[in-house]
C-alpha cells in the first residue's frame, strides 16, 4: 500500500478490505483510495459492500462514510439478505440512512413471485414501496400477470400497483 502523510491519502491493491466501524459495513476491492480528510473511499475492481443484511456488488464504489452513501456501478447488484430480493441496475445510489434506494440504467428488481424491469427505480426500504420509471415490466409468476407501463408505483406491503402513462395489463 501507499500512504501519502501530507494528503491524507490511502491507496492499497490486491484483495482489500476495509471495515467501518461507525456504519458496521465492511468493503472489498481489486483496490481502494482513501481520502480520510474528506472521509470517502473510491473502490476500482471487484467491488463488494456488505452490512447486517445487504451486499452489493459493483465494478466500482464511492463511499462517503460521512453521509453514509454508496454509489454504485457497473453491473450492479444488491442483495437484501432479510427480504430476500435481488436489485441489477448499471449504478445505484444507496442512501443508507434513509434506506432509500436510487437506480439508473437498466433496473431490475426480484423477488420469489416478481420480477419488475424498468430504466430507473426508486425503492425506499422502510415504506416498501418501489416507484419504477421508463419501459416498465411487472411480470408476476405466482398470479400470472404481467404489467406494462411508463410509470409505476407498487405498494410491496399491500400488494397494490398503480400506473401511470401509457398502460396494459394482460392476465392469463
Amino acid at each position: 500500500f501507499d500512504y501519502d502523510k501530507i494528503k491524507n491519502i490511502l491507496i492499497a491493491s490486491n484483495k482489500v478490505k476495509i471495515y467501518d466501524p461507525t456504519n458496521k459495513t465492511t468493503i472489498y476491492s481489486d483496490k481502494i483510495t482513501y481520502f480520510k480528510n474528506k472521509e470517502l473511499i473510491l473502490t476500482d475492481g471487484n467491488s463488494k459492500a456488505i452490512d447486517k443484511d445487504t451486499e452489493i456488488d459493483a465494478k466500482d464504489f464511492e463511499y462517503n462514510k460521512i453521509k453514509n452513501i454508496i454509489y454504485a456501478k457497473g453491473n450492479v447488484k444488491i442483495n437484501n439478505l432479510k427480504e430476500n430480493y435481488l436489485i441489477y441496475s448499471d449504478k445505484i445510489t444507496y442512501l443508507k440512512n434513509d434506506e432509500l434506494i436510487l437506480s439508473e440504467g437498466n433496473s431490475k428488481a426480484i423477488d420469489e413471485e416478481t420480477q419488475i424491469d424498468a430504466k430507473d427505480f426508486e425503492y425506499n426500504k422502510l415504506s416498501n414501496i418501489l416507484l419504477a420509471k421508463g419501459k416498465v415490466k411487472i411480470n408476476n409468476k405466482k398470479e400470472n400477470y404481467l404489467i406494462y407501463s411508463d410509470k409505476i408505483t407498487y405498494f410491496k406491503n399491500d400488494e397494490l400497483i398503480y400506473s401511470q402513462g401509457n398502460s396494459k395489463a394482460i392476465s392469463d
